[in-house]
């Protein structure tokens, strides 16, 4: 006999399970299921609504800004625990284009304004693989980097010249290549 995963209506459409899992669903869930007259459901059940709730949830997530992969898991698996709906869920927005690590990274490579190094560990923090990265920095223009580092000098004022150094450096610019646009901003001033 399957065992059956109690549930409880906190508010209009606020559901406690028995495992402690505390989530809103929406009408279409509440009705599908008929959860506002039930007070059980199978097992098999209630994977199916955790599943549809973080299909929905992905959606409004990804209405506000893009994701990765490893995000949109990390942030469905920490509202509602269990592995088997989210990955499905995920399937499915990757086969529908919601998701798609290699374009994620490419326009992360185009969009930001820091140095080659800080752009990879931050893409790596992300999940993506060094594969997918090494591709995406096809897009990335070392001329672009060296304007914004210079951008970026100038920006800092009149702060000592090592503390300028290692702000730049946090931010992923090399010290190569700071030192290339200290020894230019030297040689136009004279």
């Amino acid at each position: 006999r399957e065992k059956k995963l109690k549930l409880k209506r906190l508010l209009k459409n606020k559901y406690l399970f028995e495992n402690g899992l505390s989530i809103g669903l929406n009408n279409e869930i509440v009705n599908k299921y008929d959860l506002k007259r039930r007070e059980e459901l199978s097992h098999e059940e209630y994977l199916q609504v955790l599943e549809l709730a973080a299909l929905s949830t992905s959606y409004y997530y990804l209405a506000k800004r893009d994701y990765t992969k490893k995000e949109i898991y990390n942030k469905l698996l920490q509202k509602y625990w269990e592995k088997n709906p989210i990955v499905k869920v995920i399937k499915r927005l990757e086969e529908a284009g919601y998701i798609d690590d290699k374009e994620f990274a490419i326009s992360y490579v185009k969009t930001k304004k820091c140095g080659k190094k800080k752009i990879i560990y931050d893409l790596k923090l992300k999940g993506i693989t060094s594969e997918v990265i090494e591709e995406a920095l096809s897009f990335y223009e070392e001329e672009d980097e060296l304007e914004e580092l210079s951008r970026a000098w100038d920006k800092l004022g009149e702060k000592e010249e090592q503390k300028k150094i290692a702000s730049l450096m946090r931010k992923g610019f090399s010290y190569g290549d700071i030192k290339r646009v200290i020894i230019k901003k030297r040689e136009e001033e004279c």
